[in-house]
């Protein structure tokens, strides 16, 4: 009794508190030049991140959930320790912001991490179960509520929920989480995360995002309800799953399909079990028309949600290009670049013919290049012999020509049927002031709306999982999402492997329904994939998920292996040439890494690096353009472009949008830019 008025007085303390933390919350420093967003400066700590949080599975209406992110109690843990039942801690965290980050207010990397707070269950929660959800905590999670250890969880980048019916009361109730994150002095993938980024920043790894990362909430449900969703849908028709919970006994689904808001189509089966049905004069997904189905889906047990769908393919299929003629010896012109192994080499006599007969007779050269000896720099006959086709340019000094091409089939990946070309780029989904987590909503959107704003129609998401939201606007807006597996960035051991696999299946679970998603790629560059079978790891994700590409390891050693969907290289800064094959379509999967460094928007000052440094944003912007006129005129069989990168991170600093999210170029520069953009994707 005397602990348990102890404990009461606590949590009245507590939430006292709590209460009054709202206008004693305050940022801290965000990086040494104090880089905040638009959004991160107008914060509201009483109101963080306040949307629903899973579009695609909602529930009720404002009556059936709660928002519990806010002002916490937080205190640094010490491994081993019991937890701090009844006990106010030493200092607020804003949550759902990572312990690193200044909106957090804390701005400093903690491994071990308690978290307190108190709520009051709603009176409008009137059905009989009730969850405790997290969007995402970053690494291992312990949870308690009122004094007992309701569950753990591992892993950083999926959700996750535990029922606590049983241990509720109507006020004053207790959540204490608990988290350990050694980020990348741990096993487990980590991203690009790296602690020592706090105090030595620079490369392509930044400050980590331990902790909460993603909305904490609370639902009420019926005693059976819907648990999960399972959508496949194709060009013509749907298959749903709804699963329960429990799953025994089964129940009566009926899902009703709607189009702006008419009923086009029904369904009904038993809960578990897959259902079909065929949509009438379909309505496809496209970036040109990212048209989305609602769903409604109840059971005969008593619950109902509503959710979305795209109706889409996405398949490798052969385009046929035609033959042509040899052009000739062409006088006055030049074709530089592409150039074959072991080249130029010089010739015997000056004849541009002898270039052009090598040519013919050697496997594999696409054309040529001769230069006429004493012209310029060149004082022998030179002959350069070219795996591709370059672009021209006029040369007094040169002769040029094209060899004969044969008619041939080039494996493309077409979406709906057709062949769209995919113009992206990396995007790491780091803030400066949030680090992982979006500092609101619109802020979150926002990086998906300068993809279409710079006449781009792809993101490349780069070893980080986002919110449900990020995805659900990517649905909406049409924007094609190519989905990295978070990496063990370095130092990958054979420990390294199971937790890997249990990331990467909850990602492809959870990420399953998002008609945006096409591709999953396994594996980045030598990141991690040295420690596993390359092959069988494919082949799992190919069973989890047959409806989509795989892409084998992106511009790795693994991509040499040609298994998988994709043909993947990164080139810096100028973009390759991969190339197709019967099985596989070409994507240069990073390359650019162009940057104007712009004063004043530098996580340092004057420390910003980059893999071409240009002295101002026209010059990036012209340098881009010539970049994108590449791939269009002498890469032809490339289906897919990934530019490096989105924004400023830290202190690479190859955005086209500095690290706060605003703007490196004017009018005309953007303009430039789109051009660009949209004659790869047109052509």
């Amino acid at each position: 009794k005397k602990f348990h008025r102890l404990w009461m007085r606590a949590v009245v303390v507590g939430v006292a508190l709590l209460a009054a933390c709202g206008a004693c919350w305050q940022r801290t420093k965000c990086g040494p030049g104090d880089q905040v967003t638009q959004w991160g400066a107008a914060l509201d700590p009483e109101k963080v991140l306040q949307e629903y949080p899973r579009p695609q599975l909602v529930r009720g209406d404002d009556t059936t959930w709660k928002n519990l992110n806010g002002i916490w109690q937080f205190q640094e843990a010490t491994e081993g320790e019991a937890p701090p039942i009844g006990e106010n801690l030493t200092d607020t965290i804003l949550v759902p912001f990572p312990v690193e980050s200044c909106l957090s207010g804390v701005g400093k990397n903690l491994k071990y991490l308690w978290y307190r707070t108190i709520f009051d269950l709603p009176a409008s929660f009137t059905l009989p179960r009730t969850l405790l959800h997290f969007g995402a905590v970053d690494w291992q999670t312990t949870v308690y509520v009122n004094g007992k250890q309701i569950g753990q969880h591992t892993g950083g980048f999926d959700s996750f929920y535990f029922e606590i019916s049983s241990v509720l009361k109507k006020t004053g109730n207790e959540v204490i989480v608990y988290v350990y994150d050694p980020s990348d002095e741990g096993y487990q993938p980590n991203g690009k995360q790296r602690i020592s980024a706090i105090t030595s920043p620079g490369g392509d790894t930044y400050t980590p995002s331990s902790g909460i990362w993603q909305t904490v909430w609370l639902e009420n449900v019926p005693k059976t309800f819907i648990s999960d969703i399972k959508i496949l849908a194709d060009t013509a028709a749907v298959n749903l799953i709804a699963t329960l919970d429990p799953p025994f006994p089964a129940s009566t689904v009926f899902v009703d399909v709607s189009a702006s808001g008419k009923v086009v189509a029904q369904m009904n089966g038993t809960s578990g079990a897959q259902l079909r049905t065929h949509i009438p004069s379909p309505k496809l997904w496209s970036p040109d028309s990212p048209f989305l189905y609602d769903l409604t889906i109840k059971t005969d047990s008593g619950d109902t949600i509503t959710s979305y769908f795209g109706m889409r393919s996405f398949t490798l299929a052969n385009v046929q290009h035609p033959g042509s003629d040899d052009t000739g010896a062409q006088v006055g012109i030049d074709r530089a670049g592409q150039d074959m192994d072991g080249q130029p080499v010089t010739l015997a006599q000056d004849d541009y013919n002898l270039c052009w007969a090598l040519c013919n007779k050697t496997d594999g050269c696409e054309s040529w290049a001769y230069a006429i000896p004493g012209c310029d720099s060149y004082s022998k006959p030179t002959c350069w012999l070219k795996s591709g086709v370059p672009g021209t340019s006029e040369n007094k000094c040169r002769v040029s020509g094209v060899a004969a091409q044969a008619a041939r089939s080039v494996k493309r990946p077409f979406l709906n049927g057709g062949y769209t070309f995919m113009a992206g780029w990396l995007d790491q989904s780091w803030w400066p002031d949030g680090q992982y987590t979006a500092p609101s909503d619109e802020a979150l959107r926002f990086d998906l709306e300068a993809v279409q704003m710079f006449g781009l129609n792809t993101v490349r998401l780069h070893q980080k999982v986002n919110s449900e939201r990020w995805y659900y606007y990517a649905d909406k807006m049409g924007i094609i999402v190519i989905q990295d597996m978070i990496q063990k960035y370095g130092g990958a051991t054979q420990d390294t492997i199971a937790p890997f696999m249990d990331d990467l299946k909850a990602m492809i679970t959870g990420l399953y329904n998002h008609p945006s998603i096409v591709q999953w790629v396994t594996f980045n560059e030598g990141d991690c994939v040295g420690v596993f079978d390359a092959n069988s790891v494919v082949e799992m994700v190919q069973q989890w998920d047959p409806s989509r590409l795989v892409d084998t390891n992106s511009g790795g050693p693994a991509n040499d292996l040609h298994v998988g969907d994709v043909n993947d290289v990164h080139n810096y800064p100028y973009p390759g040439d991969p190339k197709p094959s019967a099985t596989q379509y070409a994507m240069q999967g990073e390359f650019g890494g162009i940057g104007a460094f712009v004063s004043g928007k530098e996580w340092v000052p004057s420390m910003c690096s980059t893999y071409l440094h240009v002295d101002t944003p026209q010059d990036e912007a012209e340098v881009y353009a010539q970049m994108m006129q590449t791939l269009m005129e002498e890469h032809a069989d490339v289906s897919c472009s990934i530019y490096t990168q989105i924004t400023d991170v830290e202190l690479e600093c190859d955005g086209f949008l500095n690290y706060d999210r605003t703007n490196k170029f004017n009018d005309a520069q953007m303009q430039l830019i789109i051009d660009a953009n949209n004659a790869v994707i047109n052509a």
